[in-house]
């Protein structure tokens, strides 16, 4: 009997174990399927992708083609541009580089004050003919050149609206003054002899050098303006206008003579040292 039970016994157990490993064999085998299944799909995704990539390359190439040919195009008729204007690319860099200066030298300049900018008129000139030289250049036709002038006409016209006509102090005239007694003054010219210079100045108010009033307010001029021009001594009307700085032509004066005839008189063959001459624009 108890034979018996031990055989019954150990069949049960191989059964259950027999059981056992089938059921887990079976669940391994399902997980393997699984990761099969889900590894099929990612193959697919990525040839897929390698698909697509090879595509994108196709286009690159396609597209990089179509961009070479532009650029070819673009090259060949800019050169056809260049020689037509009778340059080369360095002739363009060049011209593109001393506008870019000119446009600098404006900007400096117009972060000064008025006063600052009346003591530079020279190089306010020296601009202008430079740029007036450059505007001849066959290369200033091109449409970023004639941006770049542009830009600079407009900063000069900026700076000579910002410039005084000249740097003066004011002087209010007291009970016993004249002429020869305020140009003697230290804190005006300290020297009697420069007394026409104020007359010339303030020819508008004063109309007879020995007759002025107090409490009139004069100006005492300390710098020339642009249309200015104070006389030296040894100085003579041709003189004057033969200077590059006035006009430039000897035979221009009496354009200086007709222009200041009230302060000269009817002897265009005497003027006074430190009178004060108005230059004629034109």
């Amino acid at each position: 009997m108890r034979v018996t039970s031990r055989i019954f016994f150990t069949l049960v157990l191989c059964l259950a174990f027999t059981l056992g490993a089938s059921l887990s064999f079976a669940q391994e085998k399902m997980t393997m399927e699984e990761y099969e299944k889900q590894l099929a799909q990612w193959q697919q995704r990525l040839d897929a992708a390698e698909k697509g990539k090879a595509d994108c390359g196709a286009q690159n190439e396609e597209l990089q083609k179509q961009m070479d040919a532009v650029q070819a195009e673009t090259a060949s008729v800019w050169n056809a541009i260049l020689a037509e204007i009778g340059t080369d690319q360095a002739g363009v860099d060049a011209f593109r580089a001393e506008l870019k200066a000119l446009n600098s030298q404006c900007d400096g300049l117009l972060a000064l004050t008025p006063e600052e900018l009346l003591k530079k008129r020279d190089e306010i000139k020296a601009i202008e003919e430079k740029l007036a030289a450059a505007k001849t250049n066959r290369v200033s036709a091109l449409t970023e050149m004639q941006n770049l002038i542009a830009a600079i006409e407009g900063k000069l016209t900026q700076i000579k609206n910002k410039m005084p006509k000249a740097i003066y102090d004011p002087y209010t005239v007291v009970v016993g003054d004249y002429l020869w007694k305020i140009s003697g003054k230290k804190e005006i010219y300290n020297d009697p002899t420069h007394w026409m210079r104020i007359y010339s100045y303030n020819k508008e108010q004063i109309k007879n050098p020995d007759l002025i009033y107090p409490e009139w307010v004069l100006k005492i001029q300390r710098e020339c303006g642009p249309d200015e021009y104070l006389v030296a001594k040894g100085d003579y009307l041709q003189k004057i206008a033969a200077n590059p700085q006035v006009i430039g032509d000897p035979a221009s004066w009496t354009k200086i003579y007709e222009k200041n005839k009230d302060i000269i008189g009817d002897n265009p063959s005497l003027i006074f040292p430190h009178t004060v001459l108005v230059i004629p624009k034109n």
